[in-house]
């Protein structure tokens, strides 16, 4: 719908003013609240339309609300998402939304649906987990060969933080994904690897190896959140377990990092481990 100037001046008037829970995003949501109420914003003044607008902010309760939500301009920033944004109830209903907008045509959409999904799960992964049909469509979306690889992060760290070991396959599938082409993201990999099985880091740290060229500094630098989150593993069985991989790694490693200072600090925490395991055999 095409709203007159005095719309469109209160909305970005709203969206600066910095008022709690009203942003882009809350105020789409409004408009379509507002449109489906029936109320005509082009009879009312601007401060009319301002109190309409503000008793309707809020985040999306269907479908469409949601389409709404994630199409608004700005990118969607985890600030503006206030810690009771979702309640519990909802977050395996927002979870089906956003598994169907991550390959929505709408670029902004897509990111905004990254965004939120992140959120949803470092907020409401319990809720999430609870209900073994929430992640039903990301799971569709992870099985999909036409998905593009930007999902890829969204995908391991969602299943990895709130799936199954039923999961597994299309984790470290979409996790060596990441590893190929979306290095920026690789933190999301390595939470969700450690929280649904730490062996599988050692998987993703062996692939990162072998697919890594040369000593680029960036390369080193967003491995260092595989490496980082192997080293932070405290359970003493699983070093006992994986001791000769683990120690393969950290010679790689080693030989790769050359006098990289972040890298030989973690490769000393993971080295005591392996030595308390050793001792301990």
């Amino acid at each position: 719908m095409v709203h007159p100037p005095a719309v469109h001046r209160v909305l970005a008037g709203l969206a600066r003013a910095e008022l709690a829970g009203v942003n882009a995003h809350t105020l789409a949501v409004a408009l379509i609240r507002a449109e489906a109420s029936g109320l005509s914003l082009d009879q009312q003044d601007e401060r009319q339309i301002a109190v309409a607008l503000l008793e309707r902010a809020g985040y999306p309760t269907s479908a469409a609300e949601c389409s709404a939500f994630l199409a608004a301009g700005p990118a969607l920033s985890p600030l503006a998402l206030t810690p009771d944004a979702i309640p519990d109830a909802q977050a395996p209903r927002y979870a089906h939304w956003l598994a169907g907008f991550l390959n929505d045509p709408d670029p902004n959409a897509q990111r905004n649906a990254r965004v939120l999904l992140r959120w949803l799960v470092n907020n409401r992964r319990d809720a999430l987990a609870a209900d073994p049909q929430a992640l039903d469509p990301l799971r569709l979306v992870a099985d999909d060969p036409e998905t593009s690889a930007r999902n890829s992060a969204s995908i391991v760290h969602t299943l990895g933080m709130a799936g199954t070991l039923d999961d597994y396959d299309r984790v470290i599938r979409h996790a060596e994904l990441v590893i190929e082409h979306d290095l920026e993201h690789l933190d999301m990999v390595a939470e969700g690897l450690r929280y649904l099985y730490p062996p599988a880091l050692i998987n993703a740290l062996a692939f990162f190896l072998d697919h890594t060229r040369g000593g680029n500094p960036k390369q080193f630098t967003t491995g260092m959140h595989l490496l980082s989150a192997a080293a932070d593993i405290e359970d003493r069985q699983f070093w006992t377990t994986y001791f000769a991989d683990m120690e393969a790694i950290v010679d790689r490693l080693q030989d790769m990092a050359g006098r990289n200072h972040a890298v030989e600090r973690v490769l000393d925490v993971i080295e005591k481990r392996l030595a308390q395991a050793a001792l301990e055999e």
